[in-house]
């Protein structure tokens, strides 16, 4: 028996549960995670110089930060997060970064430009939404004709000790997360094509790529 297991099993998780809460806990503390991961999404997705991208729900805007390497001084992205200390936390963390533009969304609209994007990504948001019908028009009307939507988000019950659903989640999440099927779901039924599902991606979380049926 591995390490892993006997740990696991002393706890009473699986070795898979375990490598979520692992994940979990130190995931924030290694930055050089996000920049590989951005830059394999970009790589995914095809995110290059001089585009337009959006990060919904940016948090602390290390990611944002990535990106904005990744469409260099000609591109640019716009980083969204709900009014309040969220909000005031990413202000702080990409200030002085010249290709950043911070925009402040609401619950349930991106508040993003009409077709204002290449690229759209949610990670680790989605299994927040409450009204998948409204956001996902919001979406829908920031994206640019062949651009894509990626989401980065994990299965209910991942984060073992996370806890159960948030209180301000909608009553369609049995806990805290979401489905990879549910999402994609949601996303076909507002009209988008499911290009891509990665149920691997990093840690605990998958990665699905959805494009605007008609876009292209």
């Amino acid at each position: 028996m591995t390490m892993w297991k006997l740990v696991a099993g002393v706890i009473g998780i699986g070795v898979a549960g375990l490598t979520a809460v692992l994940y979990a806990g130190f995931g924030a503390f290694l930055p050089w995670r996000e920049h590989a991961e951005a830059d394999r999404l970009a790589d995914l997705v095809g995110i290059h110089e001089g585009q337009t991208v959006a990060e919904v729900g940016a948090g602390g805007g290390r990611f944002s930060r990535v990106l904005a390497e990744k469409v260099g001084p000609h591109g640019r992205v716009l980083a969204s997060e709900l009014a309040g200390d969220a909000y005031d936390t990413l202000k702080t963390s990409v200030a002085g970064v010249s290709n950043i533009t911070i925009v402040q969304a609401d619950r349930d609209k991106t508040n993003l430009p009409d077709q204002c994007c290449d690229v759209l990504l949610l990670r680790n948001v989605y299994h927040h939404v409450t009204n998948p019908e409204a956001l996902l028009e919001s979406l829908t009307r920031s994206l640019r004709p062949g651009g894509r939507i990626a989401v980065i988000d994990f299965e209910p019950g991942a984060l073992m000790f996370h806890g159960g659903r948030p209180a301000d989640a909608s009553e369609r999440r049995p806990g805290h997360g979401v489905s990879q099927q549910a999402a994609a779901a949601e996303f076909q039924a507002a009209g988008f094509w499911l290009e891509r599902s990665v149920s691997d991606w990093s840690g605990p979380m998958w990665l699905s790529t959805f494009v605007r049926i008609g876009n292209w």
